[in-house]
C-alpha cells in the first residue's frame, strides 16, 4: 500500500485557500449530499426533524455530517432566540447563501444550457434500460443513475 508524504500533501492543498477548499470537502459522500439537498429543499429544521426524515435512531451518524456541513460553511447551525430558555438543545440547520451559490455555481459550471432551461419545466421521465432520467425544477440525481436527456453533448 502506498503512504503518501504528508509535507507534499501539506504543501500542496495548502496552494488553495481553505475557504475554497472546506465547502467541497463538506460534501464528500450521499449522505452530506441528501442532508444538504434536505435542507436546502425544505428550509430550517431542527435536529430532531432531520434526523426523523431519514429515521436516524442514534446522533452518531447524524451530528458528524451536519458538522462537516456546518465547517464548511454550507450550512448554519443555530439556536432560535428564546430557544436557549426553553430547551439549549434544540439547534436549528438551514443552508447558507454561500451553500446556495455553491450549488448554482457547480450547476453552471458543469450542467449544459438545455438543462439550465428545462429546469422550469415539468418532470419528464424517460427509461432506458436501467438508467432513467428526471428533469424537474431541481434536477434529481439517483445513486447509481446516469440522467439521459434530450439534449446532444
Amino acid at each position: 500500500m502506498m503512504v503518501l508524504d504528508g509535507r507534499m500533501v501539506i504543501h500542496y492543498s495548502n496552494m488553495l485557500p481553505l475557504e475554497i477548499r472546506l465547502p467541497a470537502m463538506a460534501l464528500k459522500d450521499d449522505k452530506h449530499w441528501a442532508i444538504f439537498l434536505f435542507l436546502l429543499e425544505t428550509g430550517e429544521k431542527r435536529f430532531g426533524e432531520i434526523g426523523n426524515e431519514f429515521n436516524q435512531n442514534s446522533n452518531n451518524d447524524l451530528y458528524p455530517v451536519l458538522k462537516d456541513l456546518v465547517e464548511g460553511g454550507l450550512v448554519r447551525r443555530y439556536i432560535k432566540e428564546g430557544d436557549e430558555w426553553i430547551d439549549k438543545r434544540a439547534t436549528w440547520y438551514e443552508v447558507t447563501d454561500l451553500g446556495r451559490k455553491y450549488l448554482e455555481f457547480l450547476e453552471q459550471l458543469i450542467l449544459p444550457e438545455s438543462v439550465k432551461k428545462m429546469k422550469n419545466k415539468k418532470s419528464a421521465t424517460d427509461e432506458t434500460g436501467k438508467f432513467v432520467f428526471v428533469a424537474t425544477d431541481l434536477v434529481k440525481y439517483t445513486q447509481c443513475k446516469k440522467i439521459v436527456t434530450s439534449y446532444n453533448r
